[in-house]
């Protein structure tokens, strides 16, 4: 036992048992037992849990740590503890949080929760992240991991959309383009409702290993785009999804500066079709959308999306609503 956990105390207390945790497709995730408490143990592979052929660097975690250690300071209850970190064999010790309580957002969106307040929320922490990570400093630290972002997001999902329609090539150039160009701040890179825990109003964020310092608007695509697939996977609740990404959001945007805005805006509206059709014919396909016709309206709307010259998101929903 002790072997494939590459360590045998946590804390100097030592491992009792252990159990491999399902979900995520880049990490492998242990839930440890000790004498004393429970542990979540996380390694990253260098080969993706994927069907495409799909590679990454291994030190990525060392990037997903300063996230915590950084992210802890401006959010505090909402990052788990961190116990221990080895760059030298690319594990990382979290505190565990037990699943009896906390549930993935998109574990209680799939059925059928959801908790407006808890998506304000969430809006407002990832605001506040954005806002006091555009520093030199934080510049320094996390620009570094830009190659692995790279690899796993924006060639990943952007790119691989490219090689599967060459028409949009130009299109995914532009967006990569700007997104090095608006870089200001830190980005998670993963921000998903599967790396979301939710228990009653306790929110906890985890799984940073792509975080980069970047254009902001990539986190708030990356999330919105799960509530825009949600809506049309689970038709009879569109209304409160799409309530849900409105108030999103709009809290995110009033929030930054009004000089912002526009840029802000606009860049998103160019994003966001990209991002949904990634998630069909990306490396990295959405796992619950399985029917071929449920994918077929995804990719309607994404190309609906794009032959639109949108100007709101307001366009977005009348068009999904439609």
């Amino acid at each position: 036992m002790n072997a494939t956990l590459w360590i045998n105390k946590i804390n100097n207390e030592k491992i009792i048992d252990f159990t491999r945790l399902e979900g995520g497709v880049s990490s492998e995730v242990y839930k440890v037992k000790t004498k004393k408490n429970f542990y979540c143990l996380k390694r990253s592979l260098s080969k993706l849990l994927v069907e495409k052929e799909w590679f990454a660097d291994t030190k990525r975690l060392k990037y997903e740590y300063y996230w915590l250690i950084h992210c802890k300071k401006i959010i505090p209850r909402s990052i788990p503890k961190v116990f221990q970190f080895s760059s030298k064999n690319d594990f990382l010790i979290l505190e565990y949080l037990d699943e009896k309580k906390y549930n993935t957002l998109k574990s209680k969106l799939l059925k059928k929760i959801v908790n407006l307040k808890i998506i304000k929320k969430i809006s407002k922490d990832i605001y506040k992240i954005h806002n006091e990570s555009s520093n030199s400093k934080t510049k320094k630290k996390f620009d570094e991991n830009f190659k692995n972002f790279y690899d796993l997001r924006l060639d990943a999902y952007f790119n691989e959309v490219g090689r599967v329609y060459p028409n949009l090539k130009i299109k995914i150039k532009n967006i990569i383009r700007s997104y090095r160009e608006n870089s200001s701040t830190l980005v998670h890179g993963d921000f998903s409702p599967k790396n979301i825990l939710v228990y009653k109003n306790n929110v906890k964020y985890i799984d940073a290993e792509t975080c980069n310092y970047g254009d902001p608007v990539f986190d708030v695509v990356f999330f919105l785009n799960h509530l825009l697939i949600k809506s049309i996977h689970m038709p009879q609740m569109k209304k409160k999804i799409l309530e849900a990404y409105k108030i999103f959001f709009d809290t995110y945007i009033k929030l930054i500066k009004k000089n912002q805005r526009e840029g802000f805006i606009n860049r998103y509206l160019e994003m966001m079709p990209i991002m949904l059709l990634a998630r069909v014919d990306g490396k990295s396909p959405v796992e619950y959308i399985k029917k071929k016709i449920v994918k077929n309206k995804i990719k309607l709307l994404s190309f609906t999306l794009m032959d639109k010259k949108l100007k709101t998101i307001e366009q977005i929903i009348k068009i999904v609503n439609e």
